[in-house]
């Protein structure tokens, strides 16, 4: 049965309270209804005994943001997962310098430090997201943009599930009765989420209640609906981009 274990820790030099470390191994088990894939995930933030509840929450945290879970997910992750490890190349550090992350995964007998550690860092963000949908942690991710301008009322809605890997997108052309739904490929959450987040973000000018004025906006899966070019500062072509997929 392959199997693997992959641990990662933030830094030397990225102080608490975000330093942190994360441990994942995985099994593929076979059953009597196929191949399952089972994972163990273990996230332990460092360091943090000097912080009270306050300072924590002001950084937006908790006193216990530690999490542990233990489970199965769908096999399109383990055909990812593998497929990940079976290609990454191998990059030989005999010690760290302070502004470098420490990796060791365990694969088919090796034990190594892979070269390319931003593929493996943004399948290690995907995964943990898979693993808070999965345990009731968090919700799919769930955006709504909404276009009143040039003549135009378009809402686009997007829904990822990162369990099932799964990215739904619907456009309502209002002012048209048009409604256009699809599945994109999994890949283009990345570009979504990138021009999306890329902005910032200012809770106490967003609006609390579903806009009927004119002007481009987004709302994150919240009650707040930010307003471009006013409680979120970005580039209107890149929110425009993401109506137009």
């Amino acid at each position: 049965m392959p199997t693997f274990s992959l641990k990662y820790q933030t830094a030397e030099n990225l102080p608490a309270p975000f330093a942190h470390a994360i441990e994942i191994t995985g099994v593929m088990v076979q059953n009597s209804g196929g191949s399952e894939f089972e994972i163990s995930f273990e996230l332990t933030y460092l360091d943090r005994e000097g912080f009270t509840e306050e300072e924590l929450i002001e950084e937006g945290f908790s006193l216990n943001d530690n999490f542990t879970w233990k489970g199965i997910l769908p096999k399109i992750w383990s055909d990812v997962v593998f497929g990940n490890l079976k290609s990454a190349n191998v990059l030989y550090i005999k010690s760290l310098e302070p502004h470098q992350e420490f990796w060791q995964i365990d694969f088919e007998g090796k034990t190594f430090y892979p070269k390319e550690t931003d593929r493996f860092k943004y399948l290690i963000e995907e995964l943990q997201q898979a693993v808070y949908e999965k345990a009731g942690k968090e919700p799919p991710l769930k955006l709504t943009f909404l276009k009143n301008q040039s003549g135009e009322l378009i809402e686009v809605d997007v829904q990822a599930s990162f369990v099932e890997r799964k990215l739904a997108f619907k456009r309502n052309n209002i002012n048209e009765s048009q409604i256009e739904t699809k599945i994109l490929p999994w890949e283009e959450l990345n570009f979504i989420l990138k021009n999306t987040f890329s902005g910032d973000f200012d809770a106490e000018y967003a609006l609390k209640n579903r806009p009927s004025h004119k002007g481009l906006f987004v709302n994150a899966g919240d009650e707040l609906w930010y307003e471009v070019g006013k409680s979120l500062l970005i580039q209107p072509n890149k929110i425009l981009k993401i109506i137009r997929l």
